[in-house]
């Protein structure tokens, strides 16, 4: 490669990083790797615990903060389960989320440098809630609303505000009672085995 291509190429990526691309994830965990996106096997009948983290990137200011979400925590099968035990763990809640189905509405929660509760957490845990499985079909989760993000903690700067935000979810499956017969003898078996 050209010397000058390769310096001006290497200068281009210095000028996008430092610009940072910024960005909110929001991550709907249920095995406590919030950044792991993984299967968790259960049953009908199972109560699943989730945490749900905020973390964001491409912000320079060490005081930037998560703000807030305003919309629902959507499970794209809501038949999936039944949702209980929502606590917001935000300062501030301007509504009382409901459940619907495996689903969330109606959530409103905020921090705010103004009232002194702009936490710098990166990721933030930003809610927690039980699922009960009652059917057979899994389900993950995404979100339907906006989430808001501070560049730092003044309490005069106006949010940042995302439609659209990554999401990683963990993801529920509840095997056949077939494949969970057939697993309960692979497990006889090699306790047999080992004996």
């Amino acid at each position: 490669m050209n010397t000058k291509l390769f310096a001006l190429a290497l200068a281009g990526s210095a000028g996008i990083a430092a610009a940072g691309l910024q960005s909110v994830t929001l991550h709907f965990d249920a095995d406590g790797d919030p950044f792991g996106g993984e299967v968790v096997t259960a049953g009908i009948g199972d109560t699943v615990s989730w945490t749900v983290y905020a973390s964001f990137d491409g912000y320079t200011d060490s005081s930037a903060y998560f703000g807030g979400f305003v919309g629902d925590f959507d499970a794209n099968n809501p038949g999936g389960g039944t949702v209980s035990n929502i606590q917001v763990l935000m300062a501030g809640n301007a509504t009382t989320p409901t459940a619907n189905g495996a689903s969330i509405e109606g959530i409103n929660m905020f921090h705010s440098a103004l009232l002194g509760t702009d936490d710098q957490s990166n990721p933030l845990m930003i809610m927690t809630f039980d699922t009960l499985i009652t059917s057979a079909e899994g389900f993950n989760y995404q979100s339907d609303g906006t989430s808001s993000m501070f560049a730092d903690d003044g309490i005069f700067s106006l949010p940042d505000e995302y439609t659209s935000v990554g999401i990683i979810s963990d993801s529920v499956v509840v095997p056949a009672p077939a494949a969970l017969s057939m697993l309960g003898l692979a497990g006889l078996a090699a306790t047999r085995r080992r004996r």
